[in-house]
């Protein structure tokens, strides 16, 4: 066994106690000693898993390295760091004390653990390690309501949803005969998919995988919880955890990709692959997700619950990809995630900004906000039309590729469905610019003019030029890397694609 391959984690985790015992001993009278150490870590943790060999190594059985698993662990540890550098400019924290570092830490161990599973008891204790340092996070500023209610709202529905996963995973342990991926795929040829309980195993499992990705119908909490954490920490939920959940749900759909649903089967083969189990599920969540996130968040008059409504929305684009599967969806679902890290992270950033300066996240305090502040609020704008899919931004191509795979396989009622809710989404963003530029403050007393110091000019500058970057440039080479990290991945040859 090669343990290099698990040299990453080995650096997360030696952080993790190097963070408490440096906490321990500047008794927090120097806490960029603590937060210069965390972002070591993560960045030194990206690095390494760049250089490790990505021929499909397994550790201790239950763990895999490929170019799959590198790839989400160091979109998850750059997700990381940048959160760390958010939660200094944010609205909640300048300096975050050592106890956040290490959540933050250990979340990305499990979101790393998550991203290697080929075991599902593994899988299950990846899922609770990013489960329970999120709970606290979100519920770290004590003096704050919204983020006690946010912090004990996510407890609840997390704790519901994984008992219910665990259900289902002990239920599909006892149908296929083991808790490896590898079992799981030589049961998918047995007729055990064809029994009832085996549908019943994929629907409890998937609630599990619906609250790590906020997927309608455990999508409840995103909301309230996005509006009562830090806009860093929200964000970070958003786009690392969110990650992590497909990366899993990806291995674990791609070992049963080749199980029919009978006697289902021949009737459910003209809307989704072979009848398939779960191309059922998810073709049914994706429609109710993204539907029911531009829907909510038409209604909304505070900024991070807007941009919760919308990260709900895109959960449900994402899903369209694996609901149809093929080569070419999950490289655009790929090439989608690195688009939505950028995108995502820049308007929660973005909102943390505003909401400091402003006093409050509501969208009305945001009128006049292009005049008072030109270079935030046309920031603002351009992530704004990046979520929506406008030309020539990167979330253009990130929809454009998404919405061809899957008009490509055939199932134009997917796409159909998929490009009407990008048309609902362009007025909720299209307010908040509206707001900004269109619409005059209502406050008698002068505007006050906002200016924004260097360290978040660079870090709003770090996350938005890549939107303009790959819209414009260099979104081709982008495209070919994820072709070949996704051919890289086991099951997915004669996948539909």
């Amino acid at each position: 066994m090669d343990w290099s391959s698990i040299y990453p984690a080995v650096v997360l985790t030696v952080g993790i106690l190097g963070v408490l015992l440096a906490d321990l001993l500047t008794k927090g009278r120097k806490p960029l000693v603590p937060i210069g150490m965390t972002i070591a870590c993560l960045l030194g943790a990206a690095a390494w898993a760049l250089l490790l060999d990505t021929s499909g190594t397994t550790v201790l059985g239950v763990l895999v390295v490929d170019k799959f698993a590198v790839v989400f662990t160091v979109f998850c540890c750059v997700t990381g760091a940048i959160t760390v550098f958010a939660t200094m400019r944010g609205e909640a924290f300048r300096r975050p004390g050592g106890e956040f570092l290490v959540l933050l830490l250990t979340a990305v161990l499990g979101m790393n653990m998550l991203a290697m599973s080929a075991d599902l008891i593994v899988l299950y204790l990846a899922f609770e390690t990013i489960s329970i340092p999120s709970y606290v996070l979100v519920a770290m500023r004590r003096a704050d309501a919204k983020s006690n209610e946010a912090g004990l709202k996510y407890v609840l529905f997390g704790a519901v949803s994984s008992a219910v996963m665990l259900y289902g995973l002990s239920m599909l342990v006892g149908l296929i005969g083991g808790t490896s991926l590898e079992a799981l795929a030589m049961a998918a040829q047995t007729p055990v998919t064809t029994q009832p309980m085996f549908v019943v195993a994929c629907v409890m499992i998937f609630a599990g995988f619906a609250f790590k990705i906020s997927a309608v119908p455990f999508h409840f909490w995103a909301p309230d919880v996005y509006a009562g954490a830090p806009s860093s920490v929200a964000g970070f939920l958003a786009v690392a955890s969110k990650a992590a959940g497909f990366a899993a749900l990806i291995r674990v759909v791609g070992a049963t990709v080749t199980a029919p649903l009978q006697p289902l089967g021949d009737a459910l083969g003209s809307l989704w692959p072979q009848g398939n189990v779960w191309f059922g599920i998810l073709a049914i969540a994706a429609v109710l997700t993204m539907t029911i996130g531009n829907l909510a968040a038409l209604r909304q008059r505070e900024i991070k619950r807007l941009l919760a409504w919308s990260s709900i929305a895109h959960a449900g684009y994402m899903l369209l990809a694996l609901a149809v599967w093929s080569e070419a969806s999950l490289a655009a679902l790929l090439f989608y995630m690195v688009a939505y890290l950028f995108m995502n992270l820049a308007a929660f950033l973005l909102a943390g900004i505003s909401i400091r300066e402003l006093g409050t996240g509501e969208l009305s305090a945001m009128r006049g906000l292009g005049r008072r502040h030109v270079g935030l609020a046309l920031a603002f704008a351009v992530v704004l039309f990046s979520l929506t899919g406008l030309p020539p931004f990167f979330g253009f191509v990130a929809k454009l590729q998404l919405f061809y795979a899957v008009f490509d396989q055939g199932f134009v009622w997917l796409g159909v469905i998929g490009l009407v809710n990008g048309v609902i989404s362009l007025y909720y963003y299209a307010r908040v610019i509206a707001a900004m530029y269109l619409q005059d403050d209502d406050d008698e007393k002068p505007a006050k003019t906002m200016k924004l110091a260097v360290p978040d000019a660079m870090l709003c500058m770090f996350l938005v030029a890549p939107v303009l970057v790959f819209g414009v440039l260099w979104w081709g080479g982008l495209w070919d890397w994820a072709v070949v990290v996704v051919r890289d991945l086991p099951y997915i040859v004669g996948a539909g694609s």
